[in-house]
C-alpha cells in the first residue's frame, strides 16, 4: 500500500495527461497482460474513430508527448493521423491474432498482425489490406512499443522477420 500511495504521489499532471517521474517509472512495472491490454485499447479507438463514433482523442491520450506514430512525430501527429483517417472512410482494424508480448524487441513491446478495411474515397468501394498476404507476400505486424508509463512512444508496421 506504501509503494502503491508513494507511485500515486509520483504523479504529475501535464495539461490532459498524468505521467510519473522517471525515478517512478524506473519502478514501476506493467505486466506483459496489462501492456496487451492497452494494445486492445488502441485498436478499439481508432475503430470508434474510424466508425465515428468517436474522436481520435482517445489515441492521443494513449500517447507520450514525444511519441512516433507511423512515421509521425511532433506536430504533425494529430493533424497527419487525423488526416489518415479523413482519407480512410470507416477504417476498421481487425486483430488477427491476440496482441503478443515481445519482450526481446524492448521492455514495454506488444505487436499483432491484423487486417484494415475502409471505404475508398472517390468510389465508396469497400477496400482490405492484411499485414499478413502470402499472395503478396507480406509477413508484418503493427508493433506498439510503451513507455515505463504506459504510454505509446512508437506505432509502426514493421515486417516479421
Amino acid at each position: 500500500a506504501a509503494a502503491a500511495a508513494a507511485a500515486a504521489a509520483a504523479v504529475v499532471s501535464r495539461g490532459s495527461r498524468s505521467f510519473m517521474t522517471s525515478k517512478e517509472a524506473a519502478t514501476s512495472s506493467l505486466t506483459p497482460e496489462a501492456l496487451c491490454d492497452r494494445a486492445k485499447d488502441f485498436v478499439n479507438y481508432k475503430n470508434a474513430a474510424g466508425s465515428g463514433e468517436s474522436t481520435l482523442d482517445d489515441v492521443f491520450d494513449m500517447c507520450s508527448l514525444d511519441v512516433d506514430l507511423y512515421g509521425l512525430t511532433g506536430d504533425k501527429v494529430r493533424p497527419g493521423f487525423t488526416a489518415f483517417f479523413k482519407s480512410h472512410d470507416g477504417l476498421h482494424h481487425e486483430l488477427l491474432e491476440e496482441p503478443t508480448f515481445v519482450g526481446d524487441i524492448g521492455p514495454g513491446a506488444v505487436q499483432y498482425p491484423f487486417i484494415k478495411t475502409w471505404n475508398d474515397d472517390n468510389n465508396g468501394e469497400p477496400q482490405r489490406w492484411s499485414s499478413i498476404d502470402p499472395d503478396k507476400p507480406r509477413n508484418k505486424v503493427e508493433r506498439l512499443e510503451f513507455d515505463g508509463d504506459g504510454m505509446l512512444a512508437r506505432v509502426s508496421v514493421v515486417d516479421l522477420i
